[in-house]
């Protein structure tokens, strides 16, 4: 493990962390089908880093409360996620008034579902029309909803009663997706409204955030396998697993669709809004294969000793500016055309660009200034794992 600062982090909980933004990015780029996977993956990275900051600060033996925590999470998530709101309600308005395009503005009435972190219920409505400069925030209003009441699950029950409900939750989720699924088809909701409302809410995301929480509450043992045999056995284990519930995705996808050739494959990963078992089988292999490779990272598997290059690290390092600018900046590849190379690299070398600017001329002075000004105000928000370079916020 390598330290930055007073702050352990695990490299190559970072390089998944770019590898996942750069699947994200590559999927809205029409270029890797299952890229979308990535939503998953990254917020089974938030349970799993929030919950051992949490320990992390329990095991200090510091007073960390629900207002430490929100603070903790302020300095790292608001000042790129107000300053990428700003620049969207900007750019509606040079559309609106310059271009004399005034239908742009009829997007602004997103920003108070921004503002409250409940956008994803806006974007699940039936019928809603998504801007390319807000569209992709959905996924910070999951996360700020789960930063929300998580700390209070923490803090509030014992130890073992909160393993026992992120069990719960992570053998109910997929059940629970299924309810949703049900629940809106029955009040006459088509099936692709119920898709992306399945998609959408915090309510279908419950497993894969539980999944990262267990994990985290485990890592002490699992990084005690660490070089033993029941580390190998382990790692065959998730290999068998994984491959398992991958062929089931391929068997109940295309069993319902008869695919052939390479669609046997795509569509088996590809959530299509007729199929129920897309949205149960396929998110829960998502949510397994996260899982799986945070604990090949704990137990020191070979298989993914990749992640901790600098590249990887540094990419996961910036991950959350990389998300946030990826999609507006889509416009600059979509403009040019999506089968141009010359596009296509003109658009990556912009989106990691901003990705490093903003992170070090936005995203870390806003955080410093915002420390000190707590700090002065007799509260010290901990530079915990939740502030440092390996904070989950992204997707």
């Amino acid at each position: 493990m390598r330290a930055q600062g007073d702050q352990a982090i695990i490299p190559e909980v970072q390089g998944l962390r770019g590898v996942t933004a750069c699947a994200v990015v590559l999927f809205h780029m029409g270029w890797l089908w299952c890229g979308w996977l990535g939503v998953w993956v990254f917020f089974t990275l938030s349970g799993f880093v929030i919950t051992r900051s949490l320990l992390r600060a329990e095991a200090a033996g510091e007073s960390y409360t629900p207002v430490r925590f929100y603070r903790a999470r302020a300095t790292r998530i608001l000042p790129l996620y107000f300053a990428a709101i700003g620049l969207g309600v900007a750019s509606l308005s040079v559309e609106a008034w310059v271009f004399e395009r005034p239908d742009a503005l009829d997007h602004l009435t997103d920003v108070p579902w921004l503002l409250t972190g409940t956008y994803n219920v806006l974007r699940a409505f039936p019928g809603y029309d998504q801007t390319q400069l807000f569209g992709h925030l959905w996924s910070l209003s999951v996360e700020e909803q789960f930063y929300l009441l998580f700390p209070l699950a923490f803090l509030g029950l014992r130890r073992r009663m909160f393993a026992g409900v992120m069990i719960g939750l992570v053998v109910v989720g997929p059940l629970l997706r299924v309810v949703l699924h049900l629940a809106l088809t029955a009040a006459g909701w088509s099936s692709g409204d119920t898709a992306t409302a399945v998609y959408m809410l915090t309510f279908s995301h419950l497993d894969a955030f539980a999944l990262g929480a267990v994990i985290a509450l485990n890592e002490e043992r699992l990084k005690a396998m660490a070089g033993t045999v029941a580390a190998r056995r382990l790692t065959l284990g998730i290999a068998i697993a994984l491959t398992a519930i991958a062929l089931v995705c391929v068997a109940l996808q295309n069993f319902q669709v008869q695919a052939t050739g390479k669609d046997v494959l795509t569509d088996a990963f590809a959530v299509k809004p007729e199929l129920l078992s897309g949205q149960v089988v396929v998110y829960a292999f998502a949510v397994a294969v996260a899982g799986g490779l945070l604990v090949l990272i704990l137990t020191g598997s070979r298989l993914v000793a990749v992640l901790a290059s600098d590249s990887l690290v540094r990419l996961g390092t910036v991950s959350f500016s990389l998300y946030v600018w990826h999609f507006p900046l889509l416009w600059i590849y979509a403009g040019a055309g999506k089968r141009s190379l010359v596009a296509a690299v003109i658009y990556i070398a912009a989106t990691i660009a901003a990705a490093l600017l903003s992170h070090r001329y936005l995203e870390q002075p806003a955080r410093r200034w915002l420390e000190a000004r707590w700090r002065d105000e007799g509260v010290r928000p901990r530079r915990s794992p939740t502030s440092a370079a390996q904070s989950p916020a992204r997707l």
